[in-house]
């Protein structure tokens, strides 16, 4: 596994770091630039998705094609929980299919989804976690 790490930059915030390097700034709504940690949960769910279905999309309808998503997410403000998300792909090119080959193609992109996304699972399945906290 990749090292993921978090490091804080000011009240609420800071930035997350990979060994690839990747680097993205989180905070509050208020910080320009920045994403919620809800909004990343919710970015990894549709980019899951989006990674996931690539393949089968590819097989059908050539390297160029375009797609993007869109993701919403619910949160119960009484728990302070995220109780449902919806994802959104919109798949270009895929106006020229006929109607019973529109339905195979979403049929195997979303079997491959079921199969490969692994934030989707996890998310079904619930992810236990832990959180220890040490002296640097």
């Amino acid at each position: 596994m990749p090292q993921l790490r978090v490091e804080r930059t000011g009240v609420r915030q800071g930035i997350a770091t990979n060994d690839r390097g990747g680097e993205l700034r989180y905070g509050p709504v208020e910080v320009p630039g920045s994403f919620t940690p809800g909004e990343l949960l919710a970015v990894a769910l549709a980019a899951c998705n989006m990674m996931s279905a690539d393949p089968a999309l590819v097989r059908r309808l050539g390297d160029e094609l375009a797609a993007r998503g869109q993701v919403t997410t619910i949160k119960d403000q009484s728990s302070n929980a995220y109780v449902d998300a919806a994802v959104d792909l919109e798949i270009e090119g895929s106006q020229d299919l006929d109607d019973a080959a529109w339905a195979e193609l979403v049929d195997v992109a979303t079997r491959s989804i079921a199969k490969a996304c692994t934030v989707g699972r996890t998310l079904e399945r619930g992810l236990p976690h832990t959180v220890t906290i040490r002296r640097g």
